[in-house]
């Protein structure tokens, strides 16, 4: 298992641009990306959030933390942080560190920059992606062990894409009537990722022994190709997310059924910050 698949669940530029400009041989997925305004839970208390992973709810895989504030100056943004690791038999595995930043708009829960740094055994790779009007522009700079450090930068052609927090934030902004679909482009990396979620209903769930009002969504990810196509991953069988079911539509649990078993990430802390 690829360790950065946790940082996917919390939230290599080659040089060569990316394009996803739209036009007329565009490809179906792209008219059905979401583009509506953000829905009626778009304002959120400032937060800080933990989570465990777990391995088939056996073995302890490592943890995260995000917290969510507004700028001091008064600024209409949200900033998130979010920092992890993996931990116990999995970090003797896969030693895995990440830390990560993204500035988003209030009004408009648009990404404007988000920053990821990563350390696993042999290298160190760092991530800053700058959101324009009409592309992304990413810069990555990536050092194996015991060699010189590489900078790129590549671009993405796309006005309404998404980095991990900004998707979030607008994802829970809506209504998420039973059967409703969302579709968005986000960047976690470099690489942009074709998302499409849909509301699958309530239901009351247990997590870490608390109870909770749910709303469950189905996830469905694919890598998108310089082709424009979209690559799907045969051993990722099934991701379902459930969010609580409340004005604030915090996360509460992921779950993906891979080959393997399945991996989870659950909520154990919240803290509301104001």
């Amino acid at each position: 298992m690829n360790p950065r698949f946790f940082t996917v669940l919390a939230v290599i530029c080659t040089g060569v641009a990316t394009v996803l400009a739209q036009s007329e041989d565009a490809p179906l997925w792209m008219e059905d990306v979401t583009r509506v305004p953000p829905g009626g839970h778009a304002n959120l208390r400032p937060v800080k959030l933990g989570y465990t992973l777990s391995w088939n709810n056996r073995v302890n895989a490592g943890k995260f933390q995000i917290s969510v504030v507004e700028p001091e100056d008064g600024t209409a943004q949200f900033i998130g942080d979010a920092s992890g690791q993996s931990s116990g038999f999995a970090r003797i595995l896969w030693p895995y560190n990440f830390r990560a930043r993204s500035v988003v708009a209030q009004d408009s829960l648009r990404p404007i920059v988000f920053q990821l740094n990563e350390k696993n055994r042999n290298a160190t790779n760092s991530y800053g992606i700058i959101f324009e009007s009409d592309r992304q522009v990413c810069t990555t700079t990536a050092q194996k062990k015991d060699e010189e450090a590489v900078t790129a930068t590549s671009h993405v052609n796309f006005d309404f894409g998404q980095d991990v927090l900004s998707s979030a934030f607008y994802l829970r902004s809506h209504s998420l009537e039973n059967g409703e679909k969302i579709s968005m482009v986000v960047t976690p990396f470099n690489r942009p990722y074709l998302t499409e979620l849909k509301v699958m209903g309530r239901e009351t769930r247990k997590i870490k022994g608390k109870t909770y009002s749910t709303i469950r969504l189905d996830v469905r990810v694919g890598k998108i190709n310089p082709d424009l196509s979209i690559k799907t991953y045969d051993k990722i069988k099934q991701t379902n997310l459930w969010v609580s079911d409340d004005e604030y539509r915090i996360p509460l649990e992921l779950q993906s059924q891979i080959s393997v078993g399945f991996v989870s990430a659950r909520l154990v802390d919240l803290k509301w910050l104001k």
